[in-house]
């Protein structure tokens, strides 16, 4: 489908948002479980409660919330007022999340803290990201465009993440010497801890308001648009018709397991780097910005793939990429073909080869996450096509939805499957059986449902000739 092109710069301007949400949920995907468990004392399976909850919380809010934004009339737009007020209570309670948990010691006082503040952040994520996402819906009508919009906005997502989630260990993490000549991990100094959060939500402050500034152009008076109303029946209504819709589903369901495979990944790998591998902070700095650089390749690369092979096509090669890393770790370090921390020479063979093998997999995840959000962009266009009403802010919310509920599942898993694998919470060290258990689930559990998520993409109809199609008929 045709429709103005959007310049690389404003597109850049928007993703800036999408940097504020990588480093508050990337700062907690990476690091809130370490903390919780490892510094706080609480059980991994309490944990996974906590988070899982809260996350469930943001999965549910997301359709009301997307129903609230098609609807506001305002002469800032229906988008940017909750882009501004819920990006600024996002950064004010990321913070609060690494202060006041420590301030308590019994167990379920620590609990109940870490389950409070992460309601009120996953409400302000909900406020934030459901309005954001739908004004790059709105900004991107061309079909093409839209891939090349959501690849800037998660190659942003990952150079910050980059930045402040594999740089991370360097700048917050570094480990200490002990007086005995032992070495301290960084993860398990508390302090560590409070001075990430603090730095972390001053750097989204600032790039929510830079996001407002750049995008103020789309803010389109709103108060004299045609509506329903937020009213209950209308919500239900606009529920009922994006529930129904079959072209949705493929995407929800596709994407919904695709994001399982990546949540288990990116929280047991932690475990991974720490008790299996024994990476030193540099190690963990390379070994996870190499996979963000990856993915943030695979997200910019987007565009190119889709104009060539088609929006299918392109997730069938994101498949490919991140089934052979996931199951080259598996072969190479879970079968004993090589030990962790092995040398060639000067060179550690076993890290650079770790390194290699997750950037695979995390490439292909680069190009499945925003072509999965352009995809539902067009099915939010098709309904337009066919019923007259805008409901980009819908469609977007309940896409958050299914991501957000696979996310909370994954998140509670994780917690059992971390207990399971033997790891105990505070312990100093893990035991070696322990630390091969995580091991292997980071490197099969992504790939076994990556597969199941191919089953379902291969249904999915939509391609550049069917949008053509109902380009011309318009």
């Amino acid at each position: 489908m045709k429709g103005r092109k959007v310049s690389l710069i404003r597109m850049f301007g928007y993703a800036l948002g999408e940097g504020a949400t990588s480093i508050t949920m990337n700062g907690i995907s990476n690091f809130a479980m370490l903390f919780y468990t490892q510094v706080l004392g609480l059980s991994a399976a309490y944990a996974g409660i906590a988070l899982s909850i809260t996350t469930l919380w943001d999965a549910v809010t997301d359709p009301v919330m997307g129903h609230i934004t098609d609807n506001t009339r305002s002469r800032f737009g229906r988008r940017l007022p909750y882009v501004f007020w819920g990006g600024l209570a996002l950064a004010t309670s990321f913070f609060l999340l690494w202060i006041l948990p420590g301030k308590f010691t019994e167990a379920s006082a620590i609990f109940w803290c870490i389950l409070l503040i992460n309601l009120v952040v996953r409400t302000a994520v909900t406020v934030f990201v459901v309005p954001y996402t739908a004004l790059g819906f709105e900004m991107c009508p061309d079909y093409v465009d839209r891939s090349r919009l959501q690849g800037v906005r998660f190659f942003l997502n990952q150079m910050v993440n980059l930045v402040f989630g594999a740089g991370a260990w360097s700048m917050f993490f570094r480990d200490r010497i002990a007086e005995d000549g032992s070495r301290i991990d960084g993860t398990q100094i508390q302090g560590n801890y409070l001075v990430m959060g603090g730095v972390l939500a001053v750097v989204s402050f600032i790039a929510i308001i830079s996001c407002v500034l750049a995008t103020r152009r789309y803010a389109a008076n709103s108060r004299s648009m045609s509506m329903e109303g937020n009213t209950l029946k209308a919500f239900f209504r606009d529920m009922a018709g994006i529930f129904t819709d079959r072209l949705a589903w493929y995407v929800f369901g596709f994407f919904g397991v695709a994001q399982l495979a990546m949540l288990l990944v990116s929280q047991i790998q932690m475990f991974t780097y720490v008790h299996y591998m024994q990476f030193a902070d540099n190690e963990k700095t390379c070994v996870h910005g190499t996979g963000m650089v990856a993915f943030a390749l695979g997200s910019i690369c987007l565009s190119r793939l889709v104009a060539r092979f088609d929006k299918k096509a392109a997730g069938y090669i994101g498949m490919i990429i991140s089934l052979s890393g996931g199951l080259a770790l598996f072969a190479v370090f879970s079968t004993g073909l090589l030990a962790p921390q092995t040398l060639w020479g000067d060179v550690p063979i076993a890290t650079v080869l770790f390194a290699l093998f997750q950037g695979m997999w995390w490439g292909g995840c680069g190009i499945l996450v925003p072509l999965a959000l352009s995809m539902i962009a067009d099915i939010s266009a098709i309904n337009r096509h066919r019923t007259g009403a805008a409901k980009d802010g819908s469609y977007s919310a309940v896409f958050s939805f299914f991501l957000k509920a696979a996310t909370s599942f994954g998140l509670l898993i994780t917690g059992w499957l971390v207990t399971w694998a033997g790891i105990v919470s505070g312990a100093e060290h893990q035991t070696v059986e322990a630390a091969r258990n995580v091991s292997v689930m980071t490197f099969l559990s992504g790939p076994a449902l990556v597969v199941l998520s191919f089953f379902i993409l291969r249904k999915y109809p939509v391609d550049r000739a069917y949008m053509e199609k109902l380009h011309s008929e318009e």
